[in-house]
């Protein structure tokens, strides 16, 4: 049984805490987590969770499984937002904190494969009555050391950060240097 680290939960091997730094943000994250991703070894919502001062996590795929959130989120005065790419999400851009009045006070993503993620927005209606928003397009993942088959998907570190910068003008960048030291840890511990 290999040891592992307390903190990342990490083998000791490939620790990453001497990388993390914290990003205070102001926007609460919620992250809806597929089950399959919890044991997944390149999840990036695990970094996410050591860096992010204000992050939650469930994990499920149903709407029973969110229902406490959802009811919690429904009755709670705070401006949501979705950040997935239905036909009707409004773009945002780096600058839109700037451009737009209205705060954003709790971005929820899906975390899990792209038919993963599209299952859970699938059977959580509850979803709907949030407003929708996406990343542009032309943004390409950096996340090389898991495949997918959409030309610019992203890990969800990745959108969480750009959400964020979006949103509320946040300096993500140490979340991208955390990224960058757990590609390179992977990289060394699989060619290693």
């Amino acid at each position: 049984m290999r040891l592992k680290c307390h903190r990342c939960h990490y083998p000791l091997k490939t620790c990453i805490c001497k990388h993390v730094t914290p990003v205070f943000n102001r926007t609460r994250v919620i992250v809806l987590q597929h089950p399959a991703e919890t044991k997944h070894a390149k999840n990036t919502v695990r970094l996410l969770q050591l860096a992010l001062q204000n992050v939650d996590c469930y994990t499920g795929k149903t709407a029973e499984d969110f229902a406490p959130l959802a009811k919690q989120l429904t009755t709670d005065s705070a401006t949501t937002v979705v950040l997935y790419p239905v036909q009707e999400a409004i773009e945002l851009t780096s600058t839109h904190y700037l451009q737009n009045p209205l705060k954003i006070d709790t971005l929820i993503i899906i975390d899990g494969s792209w038919k993963q993620a599209y299952g859970i927005y699938k059977r959580n209606p509850w979803l709907n009555q949030f407003m929708f928003c996406c990343l542009p397009d032309d943004i390409e993942g950096q996340y090389d050391i898991r495949k997918t088959s959409v030309s610019n998907g992203l890990s969800s570190l990745e959108a969480v950060a750009l959400g964020l910068q979006s949103l509320e003008g946040a300096d993500t960048s140490p979340l991208y240097r955390l990224f960058d030291a757990f590609k390179q840890q992977w990289s060394l511990h699989t060619e290693g």
